[in-house]
């Protein structure tokens, strides 16, 4: 039992028992003992005093922060210490606003914010302390996630930003990852995928991932955020793409992976709070990149086949043929050919058999112009039933070649046993670029299409080469 729960204990710093009186004198002092006492109890969670030499003379309440304040009493106050700084009992002066790390019995600790007063002898001298401590633990958890939270809110918001000052998706991409680089003072930041092929890191800025991707690589990539060490000792955090279903485009499994060097700190859980909060922002950003991509991939590309489209076509030949003019590498090459190719019958097939049938006899004849054509070749549906090939560094006797091949793959495509069709057969003109010859892309494919139809009125099924082109010939003060 501690000396505040005997009122009129000599230790109890009161002095000596009640003087005599009448009992309601005595009731009124024992309850308005009981009244101070109740208020010092609900307004402290520690009470106490100590003698000069810092051992604890008085505690309450009978058990403070779980200990039993009887088997505590005569022992140094800084056995209760959880830190040995600061060490409010070796104290010797008034203190107001001092906090300190106490232990628990059951392995815990608190932080109490506590109120110090020196105690004097009848000569003066100091003879110990009288203090009051207020549980601070739950105040200074809240304040620090609070602290916490508001620092998170200050880095995404910088990080948002920094995005949204981009444009351009790919942009918007660097500018997050090396936000989140230095905002968590990352060595590096990666998108890794896990594909085919293995797993790649397709973005990524700061260090170079690779010593990490052999580690990492099983697939199908994490399910749920994953903090590890990397082959050197590295701290990994690793944040998957959140996927209820796969990821729109086909595209494969993708991971947010930052790093700090050996030696650095690991990532905590105010870190980790960050990474999964900006790796959203960082798969939204991917996201808007994916989808821009295959926006602009449908804007150049022929919806039933596949093929680039008219417009697409027109573009890249013209920039084709425009680095070709000033390539002085290509002096005196050959420097390509562009064929014209047009269904003989597919107005009869979509008449006898119906429009189903005619679009499918046109994903055949792109299927077969994919697989007659190089990866530098260009392939186009022009539309209806036009389509268009430029093959680059393609001389005459090699476009003839291949123009006879299509004409013959294309009937045999056309003619398998059992179809109700009419033959379907093509008709190509070609137009060769000669070295030397300063012709616009208008100019080349009027030839392509003049020799198109006149391979169609020489019987159809055939392919005809155009006539070369007239070349100005030079005034004669430039060729002098």
């Amino acid at each position: 039992m501690s000396p505040l729960d005997d009122p009129v204990s000599p230790s109890s710093g009161h002095g000596a028992s009640l003087p005599a009186a009448g009992p309601d004198l005595q009731r009124a002092l024992l309850e308005s003992r009981q009244r101070w006492r109740d208020f010092a109890s609900l307004a402290a969670d520690l009470l106490f005093e100590t003698d000069a030499e810092g051992r604890l003379t008085f505690l309450a309440p009978e058990a403070p922060l779980g200990w039993l304040a009887a088997a505590l009493l005569g022992r140094p106050g800084r056995d209760l210490l959880a830190a040995p700084e600061p060490d409010p009992f070796a104290r010797r002066a008034a203190a107001g606003t001092l906090r300190a790390w106490f232990r628990r019995p059951d392995g815990g600790s608190a932080c109490l914010h506590l109120a110090l007063a020196p105690l004097a002898d009848a000569a003066g001298r100091f003879a110990g302390l009288r203090g009051a401590g207020r549980d601070v633990t739950q105040e200074m958890a809240e304040s620090a996630a609070q602290a916490a939270a508001l620092r998170r809110a200050e880095v995404l918001q910088h990080l948002v930003s920094r995005v949204r000052r981009e444009v351009l998706a790919p942009r918007m991409l660097t500018a997050t990852l090396d936000s989140l680089r230095t905002a968590l003072g990352c060595d590096g930041a990666a998108v890794l995928a896990w594909g085919e092929a293995g797993l790649t890191a397709p973005h990524r800025e700061g260090a170079d991932p690779s010593p990490f991707l052999a580690t990492l690589g099983g697939r199908p990539g994490p399910r749920a955020p994953a903090f590890r060490s990397g082959p050197g000792g590295e701290a990994l955090a690793l944040i998957p793409r959140a996927q209820a279903a796969p990821a729109p485009g086909g595209e494969p499994p993708q991971a947010l992976l930052a790093w700090r060097g050996a030696g650095r700190p690991g990532f905590d859980a105010d870190d980790r709070h960050l990474l999964v909060a900006m790796a959203d922002m960082l798969f939204v950003v991917l996201g808007n990149q994916a989808l821009q991509q295959r926006l602009e991939q449908q804007a150049r590309t022929d919806a039933l086949t596949g093929l680039l489209n008219r417009g697409a076509f027109l573009d890249d030949l013209a920039r084709r043929l425009g680095r070709q003019a000033l390539d002085p590498a290509r002096a005196g090459k050959a420097l390509g050919a562009l064929i014209f190719l047009d269904l003989d019958n597919l107005k009869p097939i979509n008449d006898r058999m119906g429009h189903e049938a005619g679009d499918a006899a046109l994903v055949a004849i792109a299927g077969l112009l994919r697989e007659m054509t190089r990866p530098i070749d260009l392939a186009a549906r022009l539309g209806g039933d036009e389509f268009a090939l430029w093959l680059e560094d393609m001389d005459a006797e090699r476009a003839a070649a291949r123009a006879a091949a299509l004409c013959a793959a294309a009937a045999g495509l056309a003619n398998r046993p059992g179809r109700r069709a009419p033959p379907l057969t093509v008709s190509i003109g070609c137009a060769i670029r000669r070295p030397g010859a300063v012709e616009a892309p208008e100019s080349l494919i009027a030839r392509a299409d003049a020799a198109m139809y006149d391979a169609k009125r020489g019987g159809r099924n055939r392919w005809a080469l155009a006539t070369e082109p007239e070349i100005p010939a030079l005034p004669r003060r430039l060729a002098s």
